[in-house]
């Protein structure tokens, strides 16, 4: 096969159509291109047209990573689920994901640092821990950020904010607020900690 056009295109600078034989073949990246260092005129094989396609497609993917990321602040996990979610597979994926960490685009710990500091005065350890884990983050990484997580009365400020206007020597409201300081992710010793502030514990929740 042979080269016949290589042109840009008008909506992707950045990338460009290929011609072969007078046909259009593929979109393919500018980088590809050059790399690749095809011109006008120049016969390819297929599989060296396979190989192009690859690296060309490792260009978009992580083009699009970028671009991602300048929106939101995904962990690794989130950013490999949306670029499997674009169809690319899982060696262009690792390829992209590994890119970003390098450069710095993606940072996990950073993101559990943040996320512990953004969310500590409204839930427990517990819940934090398991958000983050759906998240994707390694456990030795929540670990070790939780570990520096200041101690602080949330729990205390919750049980007061929540129990305000209820009756709280009411067995069943009681339950309530413990199911929901449960829910936040606080575990017992700070429940029982926020209950006493109340003066709602006895020897049911001792």
């Amino acid at each position: 096969m042979k080269i016949t056009a290589i042109t840009l295109q008008s909506k992707n600078i950045d990338r460009a159509n290929l011609f072969l034989d007078g046909k259009f073949y593929a979109g393919v990246s500018r980088i590809a291109i050059f790399n690749h260092k095809l011109e006008v005129g120049k016969e390819i094989s297929q599989t060296e047209l396979d190989k192009l396609i690859f690296d060309s497609d490792k260009d978009k993917a992580f083009d699009y990573a970028l671009t991602y990321i300048s929106k939101y602040t995904p962990t690794a996990k989130g950013l490999a689920n949306k670029l499997y979610e674009k169809g690319y597979g899982k060696i262009i994926v690792d390829y992209t994901v590994e890119k970003c960490k390098k450069y710095g685009y993606i940072n996990d710990k950073e993101y559990a640092r943040s996320y512990i500091a953004f969310n500590s005065n409204v839930k427990g350890k517990t819940r934090i821990k398991n958000e983050l884990k759906a998240k994707g983050i390694a456990d030795n990484i929540i670990d070790e950020e939780l570990s520096k997580m200041p101690s602080n009365d949330s729990c205390n400020q919750l049980a007061k904010k929540k129990s305000e206007g209820m009756d709280i020597s009411d067995p069943k409201n009681r339950a309530k607020l413990i199911r929901f300081l449960q829910y936040r992710g606080y575990e017992w010793e700070d429940i029982s900690q926020a209950l006493a502030t109340l003066k709602v514990v006895d020897d049911d929740f001792s």
